[in-house]
């Protein structure tokens, strides 16, 4: 426990690029709720990276600051409250950071991560842990988050490893919700945390041919550990559509040239897999009359269901994440960190409070 009941927490005090380590009460679990000591927080580049540096998109939560962000994290369950059952304290545990009810037909049909009752201040509508502006993140010592919400580490993955899990989980319901079949050929964009989950998840299911797309920023980077996680090819953007169109496309980078290549690299009757968040755009212009005419299948992905933590559990211990995941930093160098996510250093940067 922090020296007098007081824990250290690294918070968006007032407008402008930059955060400030403070301080704050450890808090104490209630009904339901366990309290977690945080071992390992990633930085997100598409939540906590542009937070930091104050993007536009970021400009509504002006009016909730102090926040304490911090959305994907592992620790260990340092104390219990009243109604939890199934943990008793010292469980090594990642967290799932959506918030459900656990009541209504999403919750209930395994599809928590499209709960209609915990409505939230996120981007995407609903609650989230560390996201959300009445659910203080894992930005700190200590944080407490829903019983419900925790699943225990498989022996010898490490903190920093099951920060990663709830990504891995997302390219493992983008396998799951497509018609995807053992030797299908698969191709990605967006060589980030997203996609290269993805990556993981087809070559663990048995994809012939994987190709990785990029752009220049990752021809250095990204693209290379691509490689390393068993891409069979990688090629930029730019060069346009591929010469032999895919079985099943995921589009996890949220770029409109990416979605422009998709839709003309997938085999007639072949799948289009949807992962990339469009950031700081309404909408943006889809080709259906070309997907009705080859009957190309589209699959939006939210976040991760029941099943896919399962399976991620799973797969996790044959599984070395250690190519993705870092830089990793202390959270007192967090400036260090936010740095790193910026200049795209390794995949996920993570910090140790």
């Amino acid at each position: 426990m922090a020296a007098d009941n007081r824990m250290t927490v690294l918070e968006k005090r007032e407008a402008g690029e930059g955060m400030t380590l403070g301080e704050r009460p450890v808090p104490t679990p209630g009904e339901g709720e366990v309290r977690i000591a945080v071992k390992s927080v990633g930085i997100d580049g598409g939540v906590e990276g542009p937070f930091y540096r104050w993007e536009e998109s970021y400009h509504r939560y002006e009016p909730h600051l102090p926040q304490v962000f911090g959305h994907e994290f592992a620790g260990v369950v340092d104390a219990v409250g009243p109604g939890v059952d199934g943990w008793s304290g010292g469980e090594r545990v990642a967290v799932e950071p959506r918030i459900s009810c656990g009541r209504c037909r999403n919750c209930r049909d395994g599809r928590s991560n499209l709960c209609t009752e915990e409505t939230g201040f996120s981007p995407h509508g609903r609650k989230a842990i560390g996201i959300d502006t009445e659910v203080p993140g894992a930005l700190a010592e200590y944080v407490n988050v829903p019983a419900r919400n925790l699943y225990e580490l498989p022996e010898g993955v490490t903190f920093d490893e099951g920060v990663f899990l709830e990504l891995l989980a997302i390219g493992v319901h983008g396998i799951d919700v497509s018609s995807f079949g053992v030797g299908d050929r698969v191709a990605i964009t967006g060589p980030g945390s997203a996609g290269l989950s993805a990556l993981i998840a087809a070559r663990e299911a048995g994809a012939s041919e994987i190709v990785m797309i990029g752009a220049d920023v990752d021809e250095g980077t990204r693209l290379p550990i691509a490689r390393e996680m068993g891409a069979t090819s990688t090629r930029n953007v730019a060069d346009g559509p591929l010469d032999d169109p895919v079985d099943v496309f995921l589009e996890a980078s949220g770029h409109e040239s990416a979605l422009r290549l998709a839709e003309s690299s997938i085999r007639p009757g072949g799948d289009h897999v949807q992962i990339g968040v469009y950031h700081g755009a309404d909408r943006v212009p889809v080709d259906f009359n070309g997907l009705v005419t080859e009957e190309i299948t589209v699959h939006p992905v939210n976040a991760r269901r029941e099943v896919d933590w399962r399976r991620t559990l799973a797969m996790a211990p044959s599984v070395d994440l250690s190519p993705v995941v870092g830089p990793a930093f202390d959270m007192a160098d967090y400036e260090d960190g936010f740095a790193a996510e910026a200049e795209r250093a390794g995949v996920k940067v993570v910090l140790h409070p």
